[in-house]
């Protein structure tokens, strides 16, 4: 970047690049971070009853330029706010990692949905894509720290959004599955326990 041969147009696409892995980094340093802070409990992590519907809406929010960036066609099934033990900043994070996930493994122009369920304890939060899937083999790995399928590492990626979002839900006494057929798509489903509305 400092010599002075080389042209402006290069020193831009340098500078770009740097900015990216910068921007990685940062990503990883933080998450790991939160990692510590949620499996030593120095956060004093909350949780209460509150609606889950701005929950998912500032999710949505924070990964809807991707969405549109990759022309993913997304859909939030209409659905009655509901109270939910959660705390607010940490259950987003959840559904941003999962719907992150869902935008890098799915094809331009694939689809993503979010669907919400009721039932007696828990409410179910349903992401569901048409994108790569998983193996039935690791759909148990993946939960696990710093684990990469094979078939994805050398795409972006550090394997920690799936463990940490565990950690989160683990904290709120919610819980995470997944049900992925390869090469058709995946559905992670978070678990909440219901409040009385």
């Amino acid at each position: 970047m400092s010599k002075e041969e080389i042209t402006p147009e290069r020193k831009t696409v340098f500078s770009e690049k740097m900015q990216r892995q910068v921007d990685k980094l940062s990503w990883i340093v933080e998450s790991l971070s939160k990692m510590v802070k949620l499996e030593q409990n120095i956060d004093g992590f909350e949780g209460k009853a509150i609606g889950i519907k701005q929950t998912i809406l500032d999710a949505v929010d924070t990964i809807y330029e991707k969405l549109e960036k990759k022309e993913i066609n997304f859909t939030l099934e209409s659905f009655e706010d509901r109270l939910l033990y959660h705390n607010r900043k940490w259950t987003a994070e959840v559904f941003v990692n999962l719907l992150e996930n869902a935008v890098k493994y799915t094809d331009r122009g694939g689809t993503i949905s979010i669907c919400v369920k009721s039932y007696d304890l828990y409410t179910e939060i349903q992401i569901v894509d048409n994108g790569r899937g998983i193996r039935q083999e690791e759909t148990t790995d993946i939960f696990k720290r710093f684990y990469r399928s094979p078939e994805v590492e050398n795409m972006e990626g550090s394997g920690i959004g799936l463990y940490l979002s565990n950690l989160i839900l683990e904290k709120e006494k919610g819980y995470m599955t997944v049900d992925s057929e390869h090469g058709k798509g995946s559905c992670f489903s978070v678990f909440l326990q219901n409040c009385k509305n």
